[in-house]
């Protein structure tokens, strides 16, 4: 970059800072705020790169891209934020519900590279009435671009959509995109690679500890339910109790004595001895360790709700990931058509382009 594109760079920047608090009134005030304003500092960042007009149409091909997972993100009901632009980074739209389910994880992250074929068509259109190389170059890129968002990589759109399929998916687009950033030597993509393995990893780790701890966890709530039982039989004693007789025959408090025998505590200990020995063997020795801390804790229920649900909580965090990640098979089946079906219609559009583009001269 010549200094004078720094130079007008460095004015650009200077008067955004000089006018920032306009520009946050407006980013406040006005729900397309945040999309205009990053849309006019990433096309300020491009064109002093690229050009003005190849800034606007690579803005252009991100926002229908986001726009097409902003509308999927509306048919599934989610609620959303605006579509914010990142200069060099591309555009993210805010989602602020949760998947619940891996096919709707897949329809929100089809919707932008399907939004992002649909791009392409007036791009067409544009090259062959006009026979402007600019509108060729843009639609490559744009393929391109669409394409590559389709790796199956998480946070890929691709990687996204395969969320419910096996996870050897997942390690099979990794180590093809670590290969190529690596060959390529692309900060970027060795970028998102470190990003997907860790998305890897979290899954590979939360299905060994299920897999690891699938009995611990059934005596975990089995146990948990009969604490539970046992706590509102107590509560239910408490209240059926008469208040204690004032008459002259009634027996000074100080000199009752304090009963030490709990039916309802060695009842519970009863019953989680036999949870113990139904327990495979894996299980045992938590199940021992549970009943301990129920023989230390007498009869207080509470302590042993806690200490069981500190036990329960990461299994049941590790169950919910696979739980996740097993979509049935129909839908595995419909989703690997539709995603692989996208993919050779957007590399057929890449492969074609490339063989028109204008050589450098």
């Amino acid at each position: 970059m010549d200094k004078k594109r720094w130079g007008g760079l460095a004015v650009a920047g200077a008067f955004l800072l000089s006018k920032g608090k306009v520009l946050l009134a407006l980013l406040k005030f006005s729900k397309f705020g945040g999309t205009l304003i990053s849309f006019g500092i990433s096309l300020l960042f491009y064109a002093q790169i690229f050009g003005v007009w190849f800034g606007v149409g690579l803005l252009y091909l991100l926002f229908i891209h986001e726009m097409g997972h902003l509308a999927a993100a509306k048919r599934l009901g989610f609620k959303t934020g605006s579509a914010i632009f990142v200069p060099f980074m591309g555009a993210v739209i805010g989602i602020k519900d949760t998947f619940r389910t891996p096919k709707q994880e897949a329809i929100l992250a089809y919707g932008g590279p399907l939004a992002g074929l649909f791009s392409l068509i007036p791009l067409l259109i544009g090259y062959a009435v006009t026979g402007n190389d600019f509108w060729l170059v843009i639609f490559h890129l744009g393929a391109l671009l669409n394409l590559f968002n389709l790796l199956p990589v998480s946070p890929l759109d691709g990687g996204r959509i395969l969320a419910g399929l096996p996870i050897v998916v997942w390690v099979a687009g990794l180590a093809a995109l670590i290969a190529y950033g690596i060959t390529h030597f692309s900060i970027i993509l060795l970028l998102i690679a470190f990003l997907g393995g860790s998305a890897v990893w979290k899954r590979y780790r939360f299905a060994k500890q299920y897999e690891d701890n699938k009995s611990v966890l059934m005596f975990y709530r089995a146990a948990r339910s009969r604490v539970l039982q046992a706590k509102l039989e107590q509560e239910q004693l408490a209240a059926t109790e008469t208040v204690p007789s004032t008459s002259d025959e009634a027996v000074d408090a100080d000199d009752t004595p304090v009963a030490t025998y709990d039916p309802i505590a060695w009842s519970l200990r009863q019953d989680l001895q036999d949870l113990r020995s139904a327990s495979p063997e894996d299980a045992k020795k938590d199940a021992d360790d549970m009943l301990r801390y129920q023989y230390d804790s007498a009869n207080d229920y509470d302590a042993l709700l806690r200490r069981l649900d500190q036990r329960i909580e990461p299994l049941i965090e590790a169950e919910k990931s696979v739980e996740y990640h097993q979509m049935p098979k129909k839908q595995q089946t419909i989703t690997l058509f539709a995603y692989l079906a996208l993919g050779a219609i957007l590399f057929i559009a890449f492969e074609y382009s490339k063989g028109y583009l204008p050589t450098p001269s």
